[in-house]
């Protein structure tokens, strides 16, 4: 903040109060009513809010004013706010609100109510703009406090209300879609056996590997010679007689 006196006469000084916000520059004029001892600021922040602004406080800086003015603090902000009756624009008794959320909501739109109308009073234009949508949100809020569904709480409603399934949102980006079996096997690659060299098939599946070289996997029985010691314990159980019918048996079927 940098104020800079504009203009001086017996009764006031003007000040121009700079201020460098978001890479733009903004100036406030700070008007000083010497028979007074007054100052005021064209962003009217003390006079809508209650809370004197910094362009005035910059003031106060470059005078060395160490103690805030009696004036500038009014008594909502004091301790002894809340002794005796507090009365609305009407006249109207303004009873204390026991609900926390709602000073919460009323404290948070105040803020902000009170920031817009600060950067709206920088230009002429701002403030026909917040006139404009200040009026239309009247009438809005108006509408809504005398709507219908204000004669209905309390009570129930008489007629049935159904609700309808929610409309369908796409969600963002492109959609993957139906991947055919060509695609896939494009995106899978040509499989390449490391065994044999050839395509088509992997290690896994390789035919070289897959051939049956053991006797056991083969239909034709390997012959047993009589001198086997398993002809000794045969001999041993059942007689020679029938093992000279077993081998004539096995001779009959195997010249078949």
């Amino acid at each position: 903040m940098f104020p800079r006196a504009q203009t001086e006469d017996a009764c006031k000084v003007v000040f121009n109060v700079s201020e460098r916000k978001n890479w733009e520059t903004r100036v406030a004029e700070v008007v000083y009513v010497k028979d007074s001892d007054h100052a005021s600021c064209s962003c009217q922040r003390f006079e809508f809010v209650g809370i004197i602004c910094k362009h005035i406080l910059a003031l106060f800086r470059r005078d060395q004013i160490e103690y805030m003015p009696e004036k500038y603090i009014l008594k909502r902000w004091k301790k002894t706010a809340k002794c005796g009756l507090v009365s609305d624009a009407n006249g109207k008794e303004i009873k204390d609100c026991a609900d926390p959320g709602l000073l919460i909501k009323r404290s948070t739109m105040s803020r902000l109510a009170s920031d817009v109308v600060e950067d709206a009073l920088m230009s002429e234009e701002g403030c026909e703009v917040l006139s404009e949508t200040l009026k239309s949100l009247q009438v809005k809020l108006k509408l809504l406090k005398d709507g219908p569904s204000n004669n209905e709480v309390g009570g129930s409603s008489s007629q049935t209300q159904y609700m309808k399934d929610p409309k369908r949102v796409r969600c963002k980006g492109r959609s993957k879609g139906v991947t055919g079996a060509k695609e896939k096997a494009m995106k899978r690659g040509i499989r390449h056996c490391r065994e044999c060299g050839h395509i088509g098939h992997d290690r896994r599946q390789c035919p070289a590997l897959n051939t049956p070289t053991s006797p056991s996997n083969n239909d034709e029985s390997t012959p047993i010679h009589r001198s086997d010691p398993l002809f000794d314990d045969f001999d041993r159980m059942h007689g020679p007689r029938y093992f000279k019918h077993f081998v004539g048996t096995e001779q009959i079927q195997s010249s078949v």
